[in-house]
């Protein structure tokens, strides 16, 4: 979880990074909105739940990889353009990660005694579905603009809350199990349902990107 963790943020920070250096933002804003896509949701999960100090500041590895990314994203956007296929996945990929590593961090933090509780549920999933869409909205926000995760055709909120909900119930009987199953419930609604199923059926989206904004 730990490698998958670092890809998606390496994969949030690039797609962070690609929307400010479409708007022609200098290199600075280009690296600060990598860095907010990359880790607003798990700071704010982790200043809701009251966990500090932060966690990419005790491990360097995360803000690496996130000025790594920002960086090139603004030097060489027609490479991550080219690529966007594969970004894309990464993306989702990060963002099932991101789902898990928010209902772990929750639980383990607040509901150590009482794992199973209705509010032990409802706080879990809340805060795995924020660490995963969380820093692409505050990123927009302070664009100014609407996040397409609000749109009604966009899988991005959905594929995150049922990844956390499949699971915050199965971690009980086998962990590897639980997060096998979770990721491909996140990845089958982001990738499959999202460009063949209901939601293209009855929204009728139209193609374009949408990573984590």
């Amino acid at each position: 979880m730990y490698f998958l963790d670092l890809i998606g943020t390496l994969a949030f920070a690039i797609a962070g990074a690609f929307k400010a250096q479409e708007r022609g933002l200098n290199i600075f804003a280009v690296v600060l909105m990598g860095l907010v896509t990359a880790v607003g949701g798990g700071t704010f999960r982790d200043l809701v739940i009251g966990r500090t100090p932060l966690f990419y500041l005790q491990d360097q590895n995360y803000l690496i990889l996130i000025f790594a990314g920002g960086i090139a994203t603004y030097f060489i956007p027609h490479f991550f353009k080219k690529g966007f296929s594969f970004f894309r996945f990464l993306d989702s990929l990060g963002l099932a990660a991101f789902a898990i590593i928010g209902i772990s961090v929750t639980a383990s933090h607040l509901f150590q005694n009482n794992p199973e509780g209705l509010i032990a549920f409802m706080v879990c999933t809340i805060m795995g579905t924020v660490t995963g869409v969380g820093g692409g909205i505050i990123r927009n926000a302070l664009m100014g603009s609407l996040p397409s995760v609000f749109n009604q055709e966009s899988t991005y909120i959905p594929a995150a809350f049922f990844g956390a909900v499949a699971f915050y119930f199965l971690r009980p009987i086998e962990i590897n199990t639980a997060t096998f199953i979770s990721l491909a419930v996140t990845l089958y609604i982001r990738e499959v349902i999202a460009e063949h199923g209901a939601y293209k059926k009855i929204f009728k989206k139209e193609p374009g990107l949408e990573l984590s904004y």
